[in-house]
């Protein structure tokens, strides 16, 4: 179902993005498939006419169109039944996108044609593919089709479960919405002024089948004026997919899409005897359906007929035989309820789906057909003007019982485990309209509103009232224990064998520790790892404390090597830290620490040395998050108070740090004995296995075309970060750019202070077709254009 976000305010105060109100629909029980921006699409199609159309010369069934867009007459060749001359239609013309497809100037059949006529699917305002969409009179060639439509609107696609037929309408999703953000929730205003006539006077109802149909209202409205719907009308319609046909059909529609309850409208004079009768099918009776098709019925299908025909198919489809015309002068507007199995069936027998049938099927309530029928009285003596004779034809046996449900406070604690007052538990049930009927010791009675069929039993009031509070706020009481967890084990054991695989040594350490080294390494006094684990009977205190960090020890056993003539190390420990956090009982993470120190690799008489730098580290680190499948993370400056600043750094994925690298502070070095430089990086595993696995790769075919490769070369201010500035090139055709690669950097001679100058290496590629060199020169001037104004670079 179509939901609408300019609709919806009608009710509720929305005022949040369209992703939030998304999110808040899907977590409520409401799911959104998708999200649809119409107005952008729109706003690249040109409302035009139609002048001339001929038969093509070597199709039978495409016509040769010239069209007029306001400015210039274009030809158009077209496949639809319906165009003809004088027509306002919406004109896609060459260069414009629809979805996929690109509108080319191309020859059909040796004609040349410079657009396409489109219809509404092909637009995405409804699934009507019938024909061409013909625009009213009135609408202005050369105008946008967004701004004539004025489609600003948010349109989201919901699946709505059977057990909600509450939901089928937007009154229904809208309530819902203010019950989960606790806001205030509206019904439209109705008015109605009857006459003094009344409608006994002029027809009569026979409800034959009240097992089949519950209920069947019928007013009468005598004198209305037939014609078009105000725009607001029809905007709303098609903003959910339906086609405007006359105000008093709109009138209908809108009401369905509205309260969810589908009418119908019948043309009184066309209705025989002046007496509506709800009686089964006879066997192979004819039926003419508005689809224009005829159809031959069962004894079993239940329609609404007058004294010599069946004018509807109930609940599925209205008649040829006692439509709305514009000759139409009374209406008989008809409101029911029918059981939802008949109306399932009838609809699969003669495979008929309307938005009708499609909400019938669902059980939908017999009290919310009078609502509806009012509303919709309301709106037609509005917008067509008409007299409401008095009263109403109800055909209504057994009437509207409230059903009341007994809740437990103490129930939904022991349910949800989560500690609920009476006062809130009552607040969220009235939310939801169900009315407060009494209190007693350890209970309360709610009843039932009528448009809730699904609430019969306690646990859907929990369930309710879990809803409500939020599934993500309920506490999560145990964590699930796992007797072995494969991937976190391997990924440990090749973690080792790429450090090994980098001439690494393994250390093993014991898991205790000495407190006095957080004061060495500086550890600020509010840094979790200062909420160390004490043990109560320690061998002196230097074991006095379960270890909440790795580098003391591999200080420490650094200065042993060293002292014993190895001055180039590799040294890397994987074990467990330790820290209280914010429970009592330990957390225990896994974490691995490195530590190097003198050449790079080992000296060789033909190469050169070279020693152990910032940017070695930093790609040994960068190896290992690549094998855990970390892409897209954030290198920052680092926050760690033992590091050198200027030569340290912190890396992020998704906001949270699962690293850090750099060089050990001198200062800090010489607490431990060390004078030389060292270099040092950590990373928490358990953080980074807890949030997220290894994927399993995914096979992608080597695309067929050639790839194109630019290089681009600019001047930016050093305040600007190469993530940053990669990510936003690639933003700009992200199916084409397929590589941002950095391969020079400088700073000096001819760079102003504060500046340097990076060369980048793009690699460009289209799994559809060969790039031109236009197309390249294109997205490259568009990438200028973008660091230009973002981030001031200037060409060189």
């Amino acid at each position: 179902m179509k939901v609408s976000y300019q609709w919806l305010q009608n009710y509720t105060d929305i005022r949040c993005s369209a992703q939030e109100l998304a999110d808040i629909m899907t977590f409520g029980g409401i799911e959104v498939e998708a999200v649809h921006y119409p107005g952008k699409l729109l706003k690249q199609i040109i409302i035009a006419r139609i002048i001339s159309k001929e038969n093509h010369p070597d199709a039978d069934k495409l016509s040769v169109c010239q069209v007029d867009d306001g400015q210039e007459i274009k030809q158009v060749v077209c496949g639809a039944p319906n165009c003809a001359v004088g027509q306002k239609i919406a004109l896609a013309p060459v260069g414009c996108k629809l979805n996929e497809i690109e509108i080319k100037k191309v020859k059909i059949r040796g004609e040349l044609s410079l657009g396409m006529i489109c219809s509404e699917k092909e637009l995405g305002i409804s699934d009507n593919h019938e024909g061409i969409m013909v625009l009213p009179e009135d609408a202005p060639l050369g105008v946008d089709l967004a701004t004539y439509l004025e489609l600003q609107d948010i349109i989201f696609d919901t699946e709505i479960t059977p057990n909600r037929p509450d939901l089928l309408g937007m009154i229904g999703i809208a309530r819902d919405l203010a019950a989960l953000r606790g806001k205030k929730f509206s019904y439209p205003l109705i008015k109605l002024q009857e006459t003094e006539k009344s409608v006994k006077d002029v027809l009569e109802l026979e409800n034959h089948e009240s097992k089949l149909c519950p209920r069947y209202t019928a007013r009468v409205i005598e004198q209305v004026r037939v014609g078009e719907s105000p725009d607001w009308l029809k905007k709303a319609l098609l903003a959910v997919g339906l086609r405007p046909i006359n105000n008093i059909v709109d009138i209908t529609n809108f009401v369905m899409m509205e309260y969810g309850h589908p009418l119908h409208a019948f043309d009184y004079d066309r209705v025989q005897g002046n007496k509506i009768v709800v009686r089964r099918a006879r066997a192979a009776e004819p039926f003419p359906a508005l689809d224009d098709e005829d159809y031959e019925l069962a004894a079993d299908d239940l329609v609404i007929a007058d004294t010599e025909k069946p004018i509807a198919l109930a609940g599925v489809i209205g008649g040829r035989n006692s439509h709305i015309t514009s000759d139409t002068v009374t209406i008989v507007l008809e409101a029911a309820n029918f059981l939802y199995s008949s109306i399932r069936k009838t609809a699969l027998r003669h495979n008929i789906a309307t938005d009708s049938s499609y909400r019938f099927e669902r059980e939908l309530s017999a009290e919310t057909a009078d609502v509806a029928s009012r509303r919709a009285a309301s709106l037609i003596l509005e917008l067509a003007g008409g007299n409401l004779l008095q009263g109403k034809l109800d055909s209504y046996p057994t009437g509207y019982q409230p059903d009341c449900v007994q809740l437990r406070p103490s129930r939904v604690k022991q349910i949800l485990s989560v500690d609920i007052s009476d006062q809130l538990i009552r607040s969220y049930m009235e939310r939801l309209e169900l009315r407060y009927i009494e209190s007693g010791p350890g209970y309360m009675v709610f009843e039932i509103p009528p448009f809730r069929q699904d609430l019969e039993r306690e646990i859907d009031l929990i369930e309710e009232i879990m809803r409500l509070h939020g599934y993500n706020n309920l506490p999560t009481l145990l964590k699930p224990s796992k007797i072995m967890d494969r991937e976190s084990i391997f990924s440990r054991r090749r973690v080792k064998d790429i450090l090994v695989q980098n001439d690494f040594l393994e250390i093993i350490n014991w898991g205790f520790g000495d407190p006095l080294d957080l004061d060495m390494l500086e550890i600020p006094e509010n840094d979790l790892r200062r909420n160390t684990i004490a043990l109560k009977n320690p061998l002196g205190r230097s074991f006095s404390i379960m270890r909440s960090l790795l580098l003391p020890n591999l200080l420490k056993t650094a200065l042993f090597n060293i002292n014993h003539g190895q001055k180039d190390l590799k040294l890397f420990e994987l074990a467990k830290v330790y820290n209280r956090g914010d429970q009592k009982a330990a957390e225990e993470r896994y974490q691995i620490c490195g530590l190097l120190c003198g050449y790079q690799y080992p000296v060789y008489w033909q190469g050169k040395d070279r020693e152990v730098d910032f940017f070695y580290v930093k790609g040994i680190v960068e190896d290992i998050l690549e094998y855990l499948d970390l892409s897209g993370s954030e290198t920052v400056r680092s926050s760690e108070s033992y590091y050198l600043p200027g030569q340290a750094a912190d890396i992020l994925w998704q906001g949270k740090k699962i690293a850090s690298l750099g060089r050990l502070d001198p200062k800090i070095g010489l607490k431990y004995d060390l004078n030389k430089a060292v270099y040092s990086f950590e990373i928490n595993l358990s953080d980074i296995l807890s949030c997220h696995r290894k994927s399993v790769p995914n096979y992608s075919e080597i695309l067929r075309y050639p790839p194109v490769l630019r290089d681009i070369s600019f001047i930016v201010p050093v305040k600007y970060t190469l993530a940053d500035i990669a990510e936003s090139i690639r933003s700009i055709d992200p199916a084409v750019i397929k590589q941002v690669q950095l391969f020079d950097e400088f700073t000096g001679k001819n760079i102003p202070e504060g500046h340097r100058s990076l060369s980048f290496n793009l690699v460009f590629n289209s799994p559809t077709k060969t790039l031109t060199d236009d197309f390249i020169n294109g997205i490259i001037k568009l990438i200028i254009e973008m660091l230009q104004k973002e981030f001031q670079i200037e060409m060189r």
